[in-house]
């Protein structure tokens, strides 16, 4: 199954906006930090369309101008294949008619992949991307989500896999950072109560057991049929602080003995900006629409890909009409873990 997000999907998910917001104190101490130098590589792993991080790299390209003014920067955005680098281009070229006026370029291969050459990177920076799997870690017949599941079988295999991926990613970044380097990551996270995206602890309805009912319930109406709905899976896994600080704390890891070491973490929340505009307006055809988009922008491909696009169609149609029926008892808060890393060797 190919990961790809929504088109439009910078426009549909201002919760992801509102993510990063709030790690660029931590983007802009990493490099400020940087040693002096002729160029520095930045790059931005997992972009999407590019759209939520254009104030960011604002920042991090100004502050980095101010403090090396003689400095050529790059800016690199990256993703998926089936990501729309139309898109992320178009994004990334806003910064170009700004001081210090630096090079941008799409790397067009997966974040699963090498991406720029050995030791070139100053600052690499991914957010609210590293939680989709590399692959399926096998079937998961009874929900769409594997942390609402409850089934602890599939848990157990979609954890192996996770870490999987997640050693291997920074094995990857730990290649390309130079020596001196910082990485920062921003993922979907869970947290020390298990609480993570659509999550909440019960304060309003879990996002994904919603999305499970709809699918579930077009298999009983034969809509779809029984393997498709097998198939619907959303393949992600919200990983724990101690999950993602697990390869920089392993002396045997590929990351660590390339020399990557851990500086700082924090679990960030940030509440759902759609459920807070209701709350002040009231306005629930806007709240079930908004909220609605922002779901299917991250999922849509999960039951399109398993089913078609008329089925996803269906599944988003029924999950708007839900929200409105009850606008009180929906929101989408997320659950953000920040780990600042350094290339030390």
């Amino acid at each position: 199954m190919a990961i790809a997000m929504t088109t439009g999907y910078s426009a549909q998910t201002e919760g992801a906006l509102l993510c990063i917001k709030a790690a660029s104190d931590w983007a802009l101490t990493c490099v400020n930090q940087l040693a002096v130098a002729d160029s520095h590589v930045l790059i931005d792993y997992g972009a999407a369309d590019g759209g939520t991080a254009v104030g960011l790299w604002n920042q991090v390209l100004d502050s980095l101008h101010a403090n090396q003014p003689n400095a050529h920067l790059t800016l690199i955005g990256n993703d998926l294949p089936s990501n729309d680098n139309n898109a992320l281009a178009n994004n990334l070229a806003l910064q170009i008619p700004r001081n210090p006026k630096p090079t941008v370029l799409v790397s067009a291969r997966s974040f699963y992949e090498p991406s720029v050459e050995p030791n070139s990177v100053s600052f690499g920076f991914s957010a609210t991307a590293m939680h989709w799997l590399s692959t399926s870690p096998g079937p998961l017949d009874s929900h769409t989500h594997v942390q609402a599941s409850g089934d602890a079988d599939a848990l157990q295999r979609f954890t192996a896999q996770a870490m999987k991926d997640w050693n291997h990613i920074l094995e990857l970044r730990s290649r390309e950072l130079r020596v001196g380097g910082r990485l920062l990551t921003v993922n979907l996270s869970r947290d020390e109560a298990g609480l993570y995206l659509g999550h909440n602890g019960g304060k309003t309805r879990n996002v994904h057991d919603q999305l499970h009912q709809i699918w579930q319930g077009m298999a009983k109406e034969s809509l779809i049929s029984q393997e498709q709905y097998k198939q619907g899976t959303v393949l992600n896994f919200y990983k724990s602080p101690e999950e993602f600080m697990a390869p920089l704390k392993n002396e045997s890891s590929a990351a660590y003995r390339n020399g990557l070491r851990l500086v700082d973490e924090r679990t960030v929340y940030v509440k759902c900006p759609y459920r807070r505009r209701w709350n002040e307006n009231g306005d629930t055809a806007d709240f079930a629409a908004g909220l609605m988009a922002t779901i299917r922008s991250w999922s849509r491909h999960s039951f399109a890909s398993a089913a078609g696009d008329a089925a996803a169609d269906t599944v988003f149609e029924r999950l708007q009409q839900r929200i409105a029926e009850a606008p009180s008892e929906w929101s989408l808060d997320y659950v953000e873990h920040h780990q600042m890393m350094k290339k030390v060797t």
